[in-house]
C-alpha cells in the first residue's frame, strides 16, 4: 500500500511527469473515449460547479493539470502539495498568477484557517494516500471548510469485502498479490498502486467528521459515458452542512 514516503519518493523524484500530467490518459481510452472530451467532462460535472468565484485549496496539484483551470474560475486557489518539487514547477507555471498560494506541506495536515475555503479538490492523489490519511485530509476539510462548501476527492473503490483477505494474500508472494488484484479489482495485473480503501469507508469517514455525502459514482456524462472505471476508482462529492 502507497506510503507517504513512497508517494513523496515517487512524485518528487522517481516520476517524469513529461506532460505535467496530461500523460495520464489511460482512464479515457479504457472507457473509448477521446482524452481532451474526457477531460472537459469531468471538469463539467465536477470541478466547474464549485469553483467559479470560490476561495479553493486543491490536495496534491503535481504539476498542475487542474489547477490551470481552476485560476481561471475561482476568486483564490491555494495548491498543497508533498512534492517539493511539484510546487516548484507550479510556481513556475502559474508565476503570471496573482491569486495563488503554493504550498509544501506534511501528507496529511491543510495550510489554511478555519472556515476558509469554499471548495477542496482532489484528483489522483487519494487514489495512493492510506485510509488514516485519508481520514485525516478529510478531518482537515470538514475544519476549513466554510458551511455549503464542497469537497471532491478521486479515490481507490476496491470491494469492501476482499481488504479482510489482504493479510493473507500478502503473505503468499506474487501469487497473493494476483490474487488480492483479482479479489479487490477485478484485474490481474497492474494495481495502479491503488491503496485498500473502497467507497463505504469514505462515506464513513465523510459522515465521521461532520461532512454531509453528496454523491459516489466512477461514471458521468451522456454520450459518451465517462468514467475512472479502469482501477475501479471513486470520485467522491461531499459538503459542510449550513448555509453558503
Amino acid at each position: 500500500m502507497p506510503s507517504i514516503d513512497w508517494n513523496l519518493e515517487t512524485w518528487d523524484k522517481a516520476h517524469g511527469w513529461d506532460r505535467d500530467g496530461d500523460e495520464w490518459s489511460n482512464m479515457a481510452a479504457h472507457c473509448k473515449v477521446p482524452y481532451p472530451v474526457w477531460k472537459q467532462q469531468l471538469l463539467d460535472h465536477f470541478l466547474l460547479p464549485y469553483a467559479g468565484g470560490a476561495d479553493v485549496l486543491e490536495i496534491g496539484p503535481g504539476h498542475g493539470r487542474w489547477s490551470e483551470t481552476l485560476l481561471k474560475e475561482a476568486r483564490t486557489v491555494a495548491l498543497v502539495d508533498l512534492s517539493p518539487s511539484c510546487i516548484d514547477a507550479c510556481r513556475e507555471r502559474f508565476a503570471g498568477h496573482d491569486n495563488v498560494s503554493f504550498h509544501v506541506n506534511d501528507g496529511h495536515s491543510l495550510p489554511a484557517a478555519d472556515e476558509s475555503v469554499d471548495f477542496v479538490w482532489s484528483f489522483d492523489a487519494f487514489v495512493h494516500m492510506d485510509a488514516p490519511v485519508i481520514d485525516g485530509y478529510l478531518r482537515e476539510c470538514a475544519r476549513i471548510l466554510r458551511p455549503g462548501g464542497h469537497v471532491v476527492i478521486h479515490h481507490a473503490d476496491k470491494r469492501r469485502w476482499s481488504l479482510a483477505f489482504a493479510p493473507l494474500t500478502a503473505r503468499l508472494g506474487l501469487p497473493g498479490r494476483v490474487a488480492q488484484r483479482l479479489l479487490s479489482q477485478g484485474r490481474l495485473r497492474d494495481s495502479g498502486n491503488r491503496s485498500d480503501v473502497s467507497r463505504q469507508h469514505v462515506a464513513e469517514m465523510v459522515a465521521g467528521h461532520g461532512l454531509q455525502l453528496v454523491t459516489q459514482t466512477r461514471e458521468w456524462g451522456e454520450s459518451p459515458t465517462c468514467d475512472v472505471s479502469k482501477y475501479r476508482d471513486c470520485i467522491t462529492v461531499a459538503t459542510r452542512p449550513g448555509k453558503a
